[in-house]
Formats: structure tokens, sequence, C-alpha cells
């Protein structure tokens, strides 16, 4: 979730303020691995957050209402779709960098791999307004969701 693409290429060209606001319901739940991010954070000059979707609905809207920039950081497109179901209104673009392949998920891009239950997430998420970009680095062309759901043969 925190990987030399993020922290040597994105935040260079996305600023914030040295914050990183991770929602991951697993991570959050794992003391140890939630040490482990937030350590990594922090020797690398980045405070982390570590938010189950529950916590995010709260705490997310509070972080964005005030001065600071932030980086919003989710392992499942699952838990970004499920916080605006609940009304956080987190941005109006999603970068997507990377999906493993599991069982059930089709390859749509370099390193992305998605479920079909992962596109309807996207259909979501995309209907509401929000740009979903696949790329790895920022000077990748990438491709945009369109792109992406005119290809996906569903599983």
């Amino acid at each position: 979730m925190i990987h030399g693409q993020v922290l040597l290429m994105w935040t260079k060209v996305r600023q914030g303020d040295a914050i990183i606001l991770l929602v991951d319901d697993e991570l959050a739940k794992d003391p140890f691995l939630k040490e482990v991010f937030i350590n990594a954070g922090n020797g690398l000059g980045k405070k982390v957050y570590i938010f189950t979707v529950e916590q995010a609905i709260e705490k997310v809207p509070k972080a964005i209402s005030g001065k600071k920039k932030y980086y919003l950081i989710s392992k499942k497109i699952e838990q970004l779709y499920l916080l605006k179901k609940k009304g956080v209104d987190f941005g109006k673009e999603i970068i997507f960098g990377t999906a493993s392949k599991a069982e059930g998920t089709e390859k749509v891009y370099n390193n992305v791999y998605l479920s079909p239950n992962d596109m309807k997430y996207c259909e979501y998420l995309n209907a509401q307004g929000i740009d979903i970009q696949f790329k790895l680095i920022p000077d990748e062309k990438g491709l945009t969701f369109k792109e992406v759901q005119s290809n996906y043969k569903g599983g």
C-alpha cells in the first residue's frame, strides 16, 4: 500500500502535507502490521494513520475539511466504494496502481486484476463523477476506466 511508486513518484506530482490515510480493514485490525506501516512512514517523514472503513467514515471527512492535504490509499477498490456509499466525499479522482491476481480476476492493465465485483465498484464510483485512471507511475499514459470497461470480459 505504501511503496516506492507512492513515495518516490506520486508524492512529487501530487503535493500533500506528508500525511497518508490508509483505509484497509485487515491492516487496521493487525497491531503488528499497523505498527510496521506507521514506523515505515515515520522513517520517511510521512505521518501514517490507518483506519477501518467504519473508522474512515468519520475520520476522512474531518481530515479533508482541515487545511492539510492528504493521500488517501486503500488496498481494495471495495473500501473506497463503501466510503462513497456512506457519503464520504474523498475527491474526484482515483489512481488505480496495482491489484494482485486472484481467483476470479481478470488482467485489465499492468499488475491490475479485477473481479466482476471490482468492476461494479468502479462503475458505481465512476457514475458518481470520479475519474478512475489505471497507471503505475505519473509519466505513464495508462488507461481510463472506460477503456478498461470496454475490454473487460468478466473474470
